[in-house]
């Protein structure tokens, strides 16, 4: 006796409704239906914490995965928003104020405080969410947050080699870090209009205590007390706990030894959780090589800037071309920000061109200082 079939044969009245075009019609509706609930009932069911899981289970940060990194190309930056008035309005209302305005100082510094502890602010939640932290180690971080710190406790109460380092820094290794970051003017997220005025700024608000209140700095130090003070008072002990924490960091519990520093980001490109702790412990010797090199490296680059910085102290007109050198370059890799987030075909010039863009800030520093200290009368 053959098995009776699992599908009941239709009775009268499902033949009479599958005959019906309108029955026919809805149900195919129906169905049409499900299906393309189907993957948002998937989506839905992926809870954050399951989403989480999964990603720390692969070594990646979860949150990466949800969402595009406010500074990687794409075409939704080019899309109408506030954030394009909001930031361009901040941007300009911080260049007046520094560069052109004459407000007081106390006005001037609850302007840039507001605006810069408020970004600053953003930046921990973002980076938080994104377990990146230790970026806030770094010296531009720093820099900054010493930089409000002496605005508010430095009118009468802190060295002046403190507030020649503080100024030295801001105008020199930390401004000039936007000609090999690339460091592009972007307004369409406060992460990305962000990075600009972390490394920008400063060297506005530096400016303007420099030459609108220079009873606060006191006399004019030469080009090398500058460099000294500078690099012993403040860049290298930055510098040497930085290098202790990287050289420690593979040693320290997995959560924070596999925790991603901005070094990694040249050391251990493109890397994930995991991966960067497996390669920082299982190859020490050849990481712990590569951060000597980076922190070298870094060190050579920040000797570059603090020479400008020192130079751009000495005269006004030297001080304007350093900050427009800064300011230009950033248009430029904002420029081919938006153009690349446009074209997703076209591939942006290597860290070459950030270098070139050093050497031809150096072309118009290096002149102007020479012309304004007499050593060039005839240009």
């Amino acid at each position: 006796m053959p098995p009776k079939s699992r599908t009941a044969s239709p009775g009268p009245v499902a033949r009479k409704e599958s005959e019906d075009p309108e029955v026919r019609r809805r149900n195919a509706a129906n169905a049409e239906t499900k299906a393309k609930a189907a993957p948002e009932k998937k989506t839905k069911d992926a809870t954050p914490a399951k989403a989480e899981q999964a990603e720390r289970a692969g070594g990646r940060p979860f949150f990466r995965e949800k969402s595009i990194y406010a500074l990687q190309p794409d075409a939704r930056w080019l899309q109408p928003s506030l954030a394009f008035p909001i930031y361009a309005s901040t941007l300009l209302i911080t260049l007046a104020c520094c560069l052109f305005l004459e407000p007081s100082f106390k006005a001037l510094r609850l302007q840039y405080t507001v605006v810069a502890s408020g970004l600053l602010l953003y930046r921990m939640y973002y980076y938080a969410r994104k377990e990146w932290m230790l970026f806030f180690i770094d010296l531009c971080f720093v820099n900054s947050i010493l930089l409000l710190y002496s605005l508010w406790s430095c009118e009468s109460g802190c060295s002046r080699e403190w507030l020649l380092a503080t100024y030295i820094v801001a105008q020199g290794p930390v401004a000039g870090a936007t000609f090999p970051l690339q460091t592009p003017l972007t307004l369409h997220h406060p992460e990305a209009f962000e990075s600009f005025f972390l490394h920008a700024s400063p060297m506005w608000m530096a400016y303007a205590v420099r030459w609108r209140w220079p009873n606060l700095l006191g006399p004019i130090p030469p080009v090398s007390e500058l460099l000294s003070v500078g690099f012993w008072r403040l860049y290298f002990p930055w510098s040497a706990c930085y290098l202790v924490f990287l050289l420690l960091q593979p040693f320290l519990p997995d959560r924070i030894a596999g925790l991603e520093t901005l070094m990694d980001g040249f050391i251990l490109p493109a890397s994930t959780a995991q991966s960067r702790l497996t390669a920082k412990r299982q190859e020490y010797s050849k990481y712990a090589f590569n951060v000597m090199k980076a922190t070298i490296l870094h060190a050579v680059l920040s000797g570059s800037g603090f020479l400008a910085a020192a130079m751009a102290y000495q005269y006004h007109e030297v001080q304007v071309v350093w900050i427009f050198c800064v300011l230009l370059g950033c248009l430029a890799s904002g420029a081919r920000f938006y153009y690349q987030s446009a074209t997703p075909d076209y591939v942006p010039p290597g860290v070459y061109r950030g270098f070139r863009n050093m050497g031809l800030a150096w072309a118009m520093v290096l002149p102007t200082y020479l012309h304004c200290a007499g050593y060039v009368p005839w240009l």
